[in-house]
């Protein structure tokens, strides 16, 4: 009696079975897949099926998506065998036509070249288009185990179901991807927050990535690959790679070739994917791949200053390849990853800058130690030898200079620098590049503050010259232009709870800067109350009217040529 009945008022059978299918989505948690499992079971029941299988449009192939009844086994043939737009299949045939189509017998249909219905003991197949006003986005397989032919109330009943199971699917996946949008979004602001908070830590940065880009992009693993000296190396895996093939990989160093997926992103420097490896003839990894399983994997470069630092690695283990917006959401991963390695390698370049500094003048660190120090560090005045040096002929070489070079060269220039300030008492403020700014007589007080700045200064001009005779058989034309000056600064501790420095400020550093911006290569320039306070022990010569930027004033100047013997 109720088949009856339904058969009476499709309509009102129809708009029940979708109720129930709208009540799953409100309680599907965002999640798409229960949505279209209930839609498949209320296929199979308004009609009597022994099953119902739904297939998605994904361009020119159906994908199996969901089903009811049948068994495991059918299931995974399905997904394994998308189904053409062709007579084949009845999915291909309902394509054709854009209606419902039937096979009343499979077994006696010679067109039918489907392996489902030996897989799934298949005899009587319906075939139902799903529509929303995007036009078709797939199609209902409905089948019994008997050659039992579906009545045309049936047909219509199912296919006004398929038209209201359309409207559903496009809500079930407006609904997901909202949510999805929202999980992007929380989770690039977690990998923006954790590479905030990881100063050192860039595997657990790493970690954070590849696992967030992995889950949101619906792959099944992943891996993140690090520049190792041109060579490229696995840094981090999502949590269920297994161990075989983990060991696999970590022994291989990957290059710019045409053999892995990897090799290929670092020779195009885009993303690259392979919707089946099994059926790619230039693929060489199938030893991973026998043991992974792996079929679509994508890989997405990880970009710094136009060339790959590494590259970020998903797949999935059935043939389904990644969709635009999937490659764009995992490019937005890379990019991540990318900035998480070159922040730390930054941090740990000013470390290793701040631990050179700190060797070239340990009595500031020594001054924590002391309470007298710690009314230094607080801040004071005091006379100071300020005194500025940088090279002359340093931009164009570094225009020129292959960057090995270019450190090499300032390696030397920093090295040699330091050690004579050490030597001579001298606390280095600091250096940029080709730039040190020096004073004497502050933290630790020298009583001739400005000899000891000019013995400096005269032992820095001979160590440059034997330098740059080496440079200049390189072809680099490097000089050596130093500024001291004389006057009062307040020094003290500058920064912030974890990265202080020891500072001084004042006219006086301002004035070194410039008496250095204007000395020729090899030229020491010194200030005229600094000439006053050594004029015994010098020969010197005025340089008056001379220009300096941030003075309003011309300034006399004095060029040192030497220092007195005696």
């Amino acid at each position: 009696m109720s088949r009856v009945t339904e058969v009476d008022h499709p309509d009102r059978s129809a708009l029940a079975a979708i109720g129930r299918v709208l009540a799953a989505i409100g309680g599907a948690r965002f999640e798409l897949q229960p949505v279209l499992d209930r839609i498949s079971a209320e296929a199979a029941d308004l009609c009597g099926a022994d099953m119902a299988f739904m297939f998605l449009r994904d361009g020119d192939v159906f994908r199996f998506t969901a089903a009811s009844g049948s068994t495991a086994e059918h299931w995974a043939w399905e997904r394994d065998h998308p189904n053409t737009i062709d007579r084949g299949s009845i999915v291909g045939r309902v394509a054709l036509a854009s209606a419902p189509v039937q096979i009343e017998d499979v077994t006696a249909d010679t067109e039918y070249a489907s392996g489902a219905y030996t897989v799934g003991s298949v005899r009587t197949l319906l075939g139902v288009p799903i529509r929303t006003h995007e036009g078709l986005i797939g199609a209902f397989g409905i089948g019994r185990t008997r050659v039992a032919p579906f009545s045309a109330e049936e047909i219509e009943l199912v296919s006004l179901f398929a038209d209201q199971a359309g409207v559903a699917i496009r809500l079930g996946h407006l609904v997901t991807e909202t949510q999805e949008a929202l999980e992007r979004e929380t989770a690039v602001g977690g990998v923006l927050q954790s590479i905030a908070r990881s100063t050192f830590d860039l595997d657990s940065v790493l970690q954070t990535v590849i696992d967030s880009a992995t889950r949101l992009s619906h792959a099944e693993e992943g891996n993140i690959m690090r520049d190792d000296g041109g060579r490229f190396r696995v840094a981090a895996y999502t949590s269920g790679v297994e161990e075989p093939y983990r060991d696999i990989l970590d022994r291989r160093r990957f290059v710019p070739e045409r053999g892995t997926v990897a090799g290929r992103v670092l020779m195009e420097r885009r993303p690259v994917q392979i919707v089946d490896v099994t059926t790619d003839p230039e693929f060489e990894l199938l030893d991973a791949q026998r043991v992974s399983g792996f079929r679509t994997v994508l890989g997405v470069p990880l970009m710094r200053d136009g060339s790959p630092i590494g590259v970020l690695i998903v797949w999935r283990r059935e043939v389904r390849a990644f969709t635009d917006p999937e490659i764009a959401l995992l490019t937005t991963f890379a990019d991540q990853a990318a900035l998480a390695i070159a922040n730390v390698g930054l941090f740990q370049t000013v470390e290793r800058q701040r631990a050179e500094l700190a060797r070239f003048a340990p009595h500031v660190a020594g001054l924590l130690s002391s309470p007298e120090g710690e009314a230094l560090l607080a801040g004071h005045r005091r006379e100071i030898s300020a005194m500025f040096c940088d090279m002359r002929g340093f931009t164009a070489f570094a225009e020129t200079a292959e960057p090995e070079e270019l450190f090499s060269v300032l390696r030397e220039y920093h090295a040699a620098v330091g050690a004579i300030v050490l030597a001579n008492g001298g606390t280095v403020e600091h250096f940029a590049g080709d730039g040190f700014m020096i004073f004497f007589n502050d933290p630790t007080p020298i009583p001739d503050h400005p000899m000891a700045a000019l013995r400096s200064a005269f032992a820095m001009r001979e160590r440059f010259a034997e330098l740059s005779a080496g440079w200049r058989k390189r072809g680099y034309e490097l000089g050596l232009g130093i500024g001291v000056a004389v006057g009062y600064a307040t020094l003290g501790r500058i920064g912030f709870e974890g990265r202080y420095d020891y500072a001084g400020v004042g006219a006086v550093a301002n004035l070194a800067a410039r008496l250095s911006s204007a000395a020729t290569a090899d030229e020491i320039l010194i200030n005229q109350r600094m000439y006053a306070m050594v004029e015994e022990s010098v020969v010197a010569e005025p340089v008056e009217g001379l220009s300096l930027k941030g003075f309003t004033h011309a300034v006399t100047a004095y060029r040192v040529a030497s220092l007195r013997v005696g």
